[in-house]
């Protein structure tokens, strides 16, 4: 696979995103961790979220200014004592795959969550990440100690390709490898921490699966360290701000330039966004407010301890309201993307 980088849509798309208008608006109060995605079903559009260990799914009603309509069967927690790392949509499936560190879930066609026959080998680093296009499934392992290439067959078949380690990457012990996406043209794209705290993104064709392709470095400290969001068209990727840096969304054009792009109506830090398949609307989950640069330790204890009793105590029949760790109720916002190149 050749490395030419060139596309002349990326004006477009960044002006196209630019011009984004908000069109809806909805409150979270207790979705802390913003894992969410959008499915890509040309049946209906819909949002499955962790909501502090709770799965929260609802479908948009682009009909309707976009207003949200929760189809959750239960908002009990379905994960007790696993913490959910990652949530994507299988076009292979069907379905969303929801990645705890432990195992990798999904749901039946009754709404109940089921394994996938993808479970952690004892002494196993937990998993990480994950990245998914048609039946190619990447999963991360605590920060990149091994990524796992998967053929994703069926629900009842995960068949392992091969394992790649830090090293065969040509990555040294101490590089953290966090974040990770897949385009339609199978260049894997890493969110990389080096030894020396710089942040990179590093693309990788895995057209042979039996042997990764590095094909670009990209260094992104300049305007500010970014997270891969997802692939836009060819090789340009849409990016996010790494907290602590101001916040902002980034487009990596495909020469490896980075631009910032600037929303209407967007004040607060983003958590995390996603793009609807025919790439009409931006879904964005952010705090009201811009967050502190540095958050003291020892309030995050207190903050901890408070809710373990707020959750503990009933008043008047129903459970106190819990704030979470950070500032105020989160948003979850729809943009409305004019004449975006499909």
């Amino acid at each position: 696979m050749g490395t030419n980088f060139s596309s002349s849509a990326d004006n477009l798309i960044s002006s196209s995103l630019v011009s984004s208008q908000l069109i809806h608006r909805h409150t979270l109060s207790t979705c802390y961790d913003a894992i969410f995605d959008i499915s890509l079903s040309s049946t209906t559009n819909s949002i499955l979220l962790s909501d502090d260990g709770r799965l929260r799914s609802f479908s948009i009603d682009l009909e309707n200014n976009c207003q949200l309509i929760e189809t959750t069967i239960s908002s009990n927690k379905v994960l007790t004592h696993e913490q959910i790392h990652d949530i994507v949509w299988s076009t292979q499936l069907n379905r969303f795959l929801v990645l705890t560190s432990k195992r990798l879930t999904t749901y039946d066609q009754e709404n109940n969550l089921i394994d996938l026959d993808l479970g952690l080998e004892k002494n196993s680093p937990p998993f990480w990440r994950m990245a998914c296009w048609s039946s190619h499934l990447i999963v991360n392992l605590g920060l990149g100690i091994s990524l796992r290439y998967h053929t994703l067959s069926s629900s009842s078949s995960i068949p392992l390709i091969q394992t790649y380690t830090r090293s065969s990457l040509g990555y040294t012990n101490s590089d953290l490898l966090s974040s990770v996406s897949l385009s339609p043209q199978l260049i894997l794209a890493i969110n990389v921490e080096l030894t020396n705290n710089r942040h990179v993104i590093d693309l990788f064709s895995i057209a042979d699966e039996k042997n990764f392709q590095f094909l670009k470095r990209i260094h992104t400290n300049e305007p500010c360290a970014l997270d891969i969001i997802t692939s836009l068209r060819d090789y340009t990727w849409l990016c996010k701000s790494h907290w602590p840096s101001d916040d902002c969304l980034c487009l990596i054009e495909s020469d490896g330039q980075v631009n910032k792009l600037n929303l209407h109506d967007q004040n607060g830090y983003i958590l995390n966004l996603r793009l609807l398949t025919d790439r009409s609307h931006l879904v964005i989950i952010r705090t009201a407010n811009k967050l502190p640069k540095e958050i003291d330790p020892n309030e995050l204890n207190r903050i901890d301890e408070d809710e373990e009793q707020q959750q503990q105590q009933i008043t008047h029949g129903r459970k106190r309201e819990i704030i979470g760790k950070l500032p105020g109720n989160l948003l979850l916002e729809i943009y409305k993307i004019p004449d975006l190149v499909k």
